[in-house]
């Protein structure tokens, strides 16, 4: 009896020794697993400063000696700048952190020219389907061409074509919000979070005027066919097909767009919480500027003081 006891406890010790021994060698095993490249992560972090310092010296805005005139507008931010060359021509608090609302969707819609195909077909959810207005209409199952939800995004600010548009890389929003934070990285944005792809008040989701004009002089620069999207003034119709229904529009839904010749491309925004927020993109003899409001309560006479003032610099 005493034997086998004997016996018993040395099988078992064995037993337990290689018990410790594999796990402690499986854990070595994920810890290495887990453990990041010195090399890599140092060639990783050289080659994201080199990015920044790119779009630092291609896409910086040059503040100089910018007019202030607390009295042209009544928005509590408000920025022009020279499109071609980045110089600001008048600011008014064009810093502090503000919802931007729906002049969110400028960033959205440059993600989605660096992501997707025009002609490629995105599968509508149900979740982008259920979107308050601004929307297309859209159904869940639908799949439409990105060249058409582009058209919704910026003529009629359509909310459910922001998130068909985020929901397009992987069935949710999380990596198209990563590449819209990791563009504002890289241009340098210092007051800008966005925490969905719409402009819908969410706490945490903020710009200021400043890093709006900046997001779009990047777009216009880096894309400039982004203002075919933007400055489409006329009817817009997506046919029926078997794959999606019909949707139709009147036009622009910006006023400003409609009535300024001399515009070119427009992005409006409001929440009760945001009140009136403006992107516009204008030109006079060859020459584009950027001009850009946010919190404002009177939003088609601010967009036409800006747009004066822009033009008066052309």
């Amino acid at each position: 009896m005493k034997k086998k006891l004997i016996i018993g406890g040395v099988v078992l010790a064995v037993f337990f020794a290689l018990s410790v021994f594999l796990g402690s060698k499986s854990n070595t095993a994920a810890d290495q697993a887990g453990k990041i490249n010195p090399k890599i992560a140092a060639q990783k972090a050289a080659d994201e400063k080199k990015e920044i310092e790119e779009y630092k010296q291609k896409y910086s805005l040059n503040e100089g000696d910018p007019t202030y005139n607390d009295f042209m507008i009544q928005a509590k931010e408000g920025i022009v700048v020279d499109a071609e060359s980045g110089k600001v021509l008048y600011e008014k608090d064009a810093h502090a952190p503000l919802p931007p609302a729906s002049i969110t969707k400028i960033l959205t819609g440059t993600i989605a020219l660096e992501t997707y195909d025009m002609n490629q077909k995105l599968t509508v959810s149900q979740h982008a389907a259920d979107m308050e207005a601004y929307n297309m209409s859209t159904r869940a199952g639908e799949k439409l061409k990105v060249e058409d939800i582009m058209h919704g995004l910026f003529m009629i600010s359509a909310n459910d074509a922001a998130v068909i548009l985020a929901e397009g890389i992987d069935g949710n929003e999380k990596t198209f919000m990563n590449l819209m934070n990791e563009k504002i990285k890289l241009l340098g944005l210092k007051n800008t979070t966005f925490k969905n792809p719409s402009g819908l008040d969410e706490p945490g989701h903020v710009s200021s005027a400043y890093d709006m004009a900046k997001i779009t002089y990047y777009a216009v620069k880096a894309h400039p066919e982004i203002l075919k999207y933007m400055g489409d003034k006329n009817e817009y119709s997506i046919p029926k097909t078997d794959e999606n229904d019909a949707h139709y529009w009147p036009g622009h839904v910006s006023l400003t767009m409609r009535t300024y010749p001399e515009m070119l491309g427009a992005k409006t925004g409001f929440t009760d919480n945001a009140r009136n927020t403006f992107i516009g993109v204008a030109q006079k003899n060859g020459h584009k500027f950027i001009f850009v409001f946010m919190g404002s309560d009177r939003g088609n006479e601010d967009a036409h003081a800006l747009l004066s003032f822009g033009l008066s610099k052309m």
